[in-house]
């Protein structure tokens, strides 16, 4: 019986092409699960956050304003957002409701966890935070819990930004039950409005040099842009003092009491944050970190002015105080390139981009991010989620910001723009890095080990630059904090 043998086919140069293409694609599948392990979970420094409100308002605040700025009549309508639309997807996933669940199904849940155990709550919705930067002048404090209690949920212990216009308003009230503030016909004494005013510039600038010197105060905030917008006139000493003593004379002393105290005139304004600068600059240069300071810009309630949220407006500061840090808070939305602009052309600006989740829709976040990396080094680019009041702000801006960063930095490895690798970067310097280094936090960067991804998510997985009211319902606007 004959013996069939079988020949040898030798392979061919397709084949051989062929090998090494689908090797080229295991190894970019590879490479692109890593940078998705990476962006879900990388632990985070929120580089802007406030305080979550005290248990009575925690369970009666409005939790409609989760997704908006809207407020009054105007809020009827947010229901009808693709950004509350989105929340509600994504809150059936943290309350583990069934996905027919509707709005009133979410809050029923929510408040039955709030009174089971309200913390275990907060822990869920704060993991994967090394630690906030908490601008605590938001709310007054018989409403929101301190900074400090926040450190039971975070990985590391959080810090302050001091908001400087709150750091006024308090001042200023003190100035008042001391008698050294005129009011009512005192106003026509000059002398004393000289006198006033000298009192309260010397107190302000030494809360800040204060501050400057607190090792719990890592920055500093101003909301300038919703007082009298961002276009702060800068000027030599003498003038900048000359036009705030008169707008404290003029425009905040006759409202003062009715105000409570609130600053809302612009020469007075413009010397806060100058005055600031200042101090910052004049600390950096005896030997100290150079706290930074940052600004509100863009998105706001309608308590702002859109014209005068543009970053644009604060260029002549910027090149005034070189060596101060400034960030552009909530992406500088809708001015999101022009803040990338500032942060590009200027050493001593940064972009954050935060807030965006959860206010824009899922494709408009997407494009914010990649507006954002249009022109700015990635070193420029800061994370933070504006969570505020709602524990839930905190996470649902983690779990979007997460899914759009990873869809737009994918995205750049498939096209090529960017490495796996150089990808992972980005990432990492986005959700840490930077913000270890700009507030010097000295902060060890570790990767979350204890999961996969972080809790909600919805896809599947494969030092300093230059350093090197009580029982009430909570549905203020932001803005109404002194």
């Amino acid at each position: 019986m004959g013996r069939h043998v079988e020949k040898w086919a030798a392979p061919t140069i397709a084949h051989f092409h062929s090998t090494v293409a689908d090797m080229a694609d295991d190894a970019i599948t590879a490479s692109l699960d890593e940078l998705k392990r990476v962006i879900r979970t990388h632990l985070v420094i929120d580089n802007h956050g406030h305080n979550i409100l005290r248990s009575h308002q925690l369970k009666s605040g409005n939790f409609l304003t989760i997704t908006t700025e809207a407020h009054g009549e105007a809020l009827e309508d947010t229901p009808k957002s693709l950004a509350h639309l989105q929340a509600v997807r994504q809150l059936k996933k943290l309350y583990d409701l069934p996905a027919d669940a509707d709005w009133a199904a979410i809050v029923g849940k929510r408040a039955e966890l709030l009174e089971r155990d309200a913390d275990s709550l907060i822990k869920k919705c704060l993991e994967g935070t090394q630690t906030i930067l908490i601008d605590d002048g938001l709310d007054s404090g018989a409403n929101i819990e301190p900074y400090s209690w926040h450190n039971k949920f975070t990985t590391s212990p959080c810090k302050r930004i001091v908001r400087i216009e709150t750091v006024a308003a308090s001042i200023l009230s003190t100035l008042y039950q001391q008698g050294r503030l005129p009011v009512g016909i005192a106003v026509a004494d000059e002398e004393a409005c000289n006198l006033g005013w000298v009192s309260f510039i010397a107190e302000f600038e030494q809360a800040i040099v204060a501050a400057i010197q607190d090792d719990e105060v890592v920055g500093f905030k101003s909301v300038v842009c919703y007082r009298t917008g961002l276009d702060v006139t800068v000027g030599r000493d003498l003038e900048v003092n000359e036009h705030g003593l008169r707008s404290f004379s003029r425009h905040f002393l006759p409202d003062a009491l009715a105000r409570d105290f609130r600053v809302e005139a612009k020469g007075m304004n413009d010397a806060l944050v100058i005055s600031a600068c200042k101090l910052v600059a004049a600390a950096y240069e005896q030997g100290a970190a150079a706290k930074p300071l940052q600004f509100h810009t863009g998105l706001g309630d309608n308590d702002i002015s859109l014209l005068d949220s543009s970053p644009a407006c604060l260029q002549p500061l910027i090149k005034h105080f070189p060596t101060v840090p400034i960030v552009l808070l909530h992406s500088s939305y809708p001015y999101t390139r022009e803040a990338g602009y500032l942060a590009t052309v200027y050493k001593n600006v940064y972009l954050d981009i935060g807030e965006v989740f959860p206010m824009v829709s899922r494709e408009g976040q997407e494009l914010i991010v990649r507006q954002a990396l249009e022109l700015t080094p990635t070193s420029k680019i800061l994370w933070s989620t504006d969570g505020h009041h709602f524990p839930e702000t905190y996470w649902l801006a983690n779990v979007q910001g997460r899914e759009a960063i990873e869809k737009v930095l994918c995205d750049y490895v498939e096209h090529e723009d960017l490495t796996a690798a150089q990808a992972t970067k980005v990432a990492q310097d986005i959700f840490f890095n930077n913000s270890n280094t700009l507030y010097n936090l000295r902060l060890s960067n570790t990767e979350l080990a204890s999961r996969e991804k972080p809790a909600g998510h919805s896809q599947d997985a494969k030092s300093n630059p230059h350093d090197a009211e009580k029982g009430q319902e909570v549905s203020l606007p932001r803005s109404a904090a002194v």
